[in-house]
């Protein structure tokens, strides 16, 4: 079994994240494979796929969404699991059960779960728009990725392919 783990990743952050999902897949003898998005030219050639965003202001960005909706039906007839990267700081904001809209993907993939991850943010790699919200909401910057809750989160993934 061969499964593709994909994300839409605005500034590098979540795909860190589905390279960290790929090492860790391989790590329990499961072939997995990563690529943006972009690169993905069939998802039925996968027998598995994990797939994940970036969250901006509570949604995915439109890349994901996009690739959802072209790959619906390949999507929904296997094993899919949903990931997100956004909420910053110490304690992570948006709360956990506001930081993202997921509902209407989880029903177009059929997706076995989405987990939600904390992000990075760093102001440098931002434009002024991003910035202006990022002042506005008081959001932390820094890195709060926890790559302990990756490496779990991909053996929980891990165990279930092997069923």
């Amino acid at each position: 079994m061969t499964v593709l783990v994909t994300a839409a990743s605005k500034h590098g952050a979540t795909y860190e994240i589905a390279e960290a999902l790929v090492r860790e897949l391989r790590s329990r003898d499961v072939d997995a494979e990563v690529m943006g998005l972009d690169e993905v030219v069939d998802p039925a050639a996968y027998e598995a796929v994990l797939l994940g965003s970036g969250v901006y202001l509570g949604r995915w960005l439109e890349e994901a969404r996009d690739f959802v909706d072209r790959h619906e039906a390949t999507l929904a007839a296997r094993p899919v699991w949903l990931f997100s990267s956004g909420p910053l700081g110490d304690p992570p904001k948006p709360a956990p059960d506001k930081a993202v809209e997921i509902e209407e993907i989880l029903s177009k993939t059929g997706a076995r779960e989405h987990h939600l991850f904390t992000g990075r943010l760093d102001k440098s790699k931002l434009g002024l728009g991003e910035r202006t919200i990022a002042r506005a909401v008081h959001v932390q910057e820094g890195d709060f990725r926890d790559w302990n809750e990756v490496s779990a989160w991909a053996g929980h993934v891990a165990a279930a392919l092997k069923g």
